[in-house]
């Protein structure tokens, strides 16, 4: 009788172990971060996939599907960790039953949802360490600011060559449209000779620029306290490089070149160890296989230098960035001398992007950033 009341007890214990942790509102989730009623939870960007961790609270408690319209950067407020329910939780394919709370409730104006806490971080659904990279004054750098930095450091006369290459740098559809119909064309090269003017005389080589690149994340240093980095590679360069000018680490970008004259000493990204932790933990959990390099995303912060380029004389092979198969012999100088910009790094700030290689801004798993 006595062993029989001990085990009953044994099994009510368990039971309130179970039922204390479930009551305890909290989540201690993936990233190392504890959630529960009251914090703020920002949507991030949809999987290929869609929002399929989350539900909408529908009529009548219905769970709905999550229309991805208009989900990224919504705020949402928790307002409960729901104990643990079969059917709720096999409604988002959680067959066994849990250890500790998966599931939070949360609130977003009159719209309510359900969301799988560490399924949402792991692929990006739910941003954890959200961060706006930004800096004062600063602008993305793009190839039609590249060239007029160009044309005001070497003192290139504005001709109708000169504003036919920035209005196709601006707009390069419609330059091409305008391209058949000298009447168009006129308009177009009138409305563009003003801007660039402008542009001319706005240029400021104090100015701040921003650049966004990729680079892959070498094992976190527990010494330094940081990743190394491998290398800067331009997400918005979509133009095909010249061999020799790389060789020289100019990036050419449709008419210009640009250099990182300090690139290699912004090549370690500190981070704290709490927030590595947390990164490798998503890792883990979201099954990343061992051989796939993390990817970081970086924000680069640079200023041209007023200071003209000297390339090689050396004859060379020169490709057309346009055409692979249009070459001659010439010299870098010759052909890039005046359209190369030098540049200085002030500040990176490091995101890892669970969906690298995608378009738009990357605000979650913020890293760390290095400066100067």
């Amino acid at each position: 009788m006595r062993t029989k009341h001990l085990c009953m007890v044994a099994a009510l214990m368990g039971c309130l172990t179970l039922t204390d942790i479930y009551a305890q509102q909290r989540i201690v989730a993936c990233n190392g971060k504890t959630y529960g009623p009251g914090d703020t939870l920002v949507v991030g960007k949809a999987a290929p996939s869609g929002y399929l961790v989350m539900r909408e609270v529908g009529e009548q408690g219905h769970l709905n599907t999550v229309d991805g319209e208009g989900m990224p950067g919504l705020k949402m407020m928790i307002t409960e960790v729901p104990e643990y329910n079969q059917d709720l939780y096999e409604s988002f394919g959680i067959f066994e039953h849990p250890e500790t709370p998966q599931l939070v409730k949360t609130k977003a104006g009159d719209r309510e949802f359900y969301i799988s806490l560490n399924d949402a971080l792991s692929r990006g659904n739910v941003m954890s360490d959200y961060k706006v990279s930004s800096m004062e004054g600063a602008v993305d750098l793009n190839p039609s600011i590249l060239y007029v930095y160009t044309l005001k450091l070497y003192q290139i006369p504005v001709d109708e060559k000169v504003v036919d290459t920035y209005a196709s740098l601006c707009d390069s559809e419609a330059f091409e449209k305008a391209s058949s119909d000298p009447f168009a064309l006129d308009d177009l090269r009138q409305h563009y000779r003003t801007i660039l003017q402008q542009a001319l005389e706005e240029a400021d080589f104090s100015r701040v620029f921003r650049l966004k690149c990729w680079s892959e994340l070498s094992p976190y240093d527990m010494e330094k306290g940081g990743f190394p980095l491998s290398d800067f590679y331009f997400m918005e360069v979509k133009t095909n490089q010249q061999r020799e000018l790389s060789k020289l680490h100019y990036c050419l970008w449709e008419e210009c070149a640009f250099h990182l004259t300090n690139g290699e000493r912004f090549m370690f990204l500190p981070s704290d160890k709490q927030c590595a932790k947390g990164f490798y933990s998503m890792q883990r959990y979201a099954n990343t296989p061992s051989y796939q390099k993390p990817m970081a995303t970086l924000y680069v912060y640079v200023k041209i230098k007023e200071q003209p380029v000297k390339l090689p004389e050396k004859k060379v092979m020169v490709t057309s960035h346009e055409d692979r198969f249009d070459f001659g012999w010439s010299t870098l100088n010759k052909v890039y001398g005046k359209k190369s910009l030098d540049m200085d790094i002030i500040r990176v700030d490091g995101f890892h992007d669970l969906i690298p290689y995608v378009e738009g801004e990357v605000v979650y798993n913020y890293l760390g950033s290095i400066l100067p």
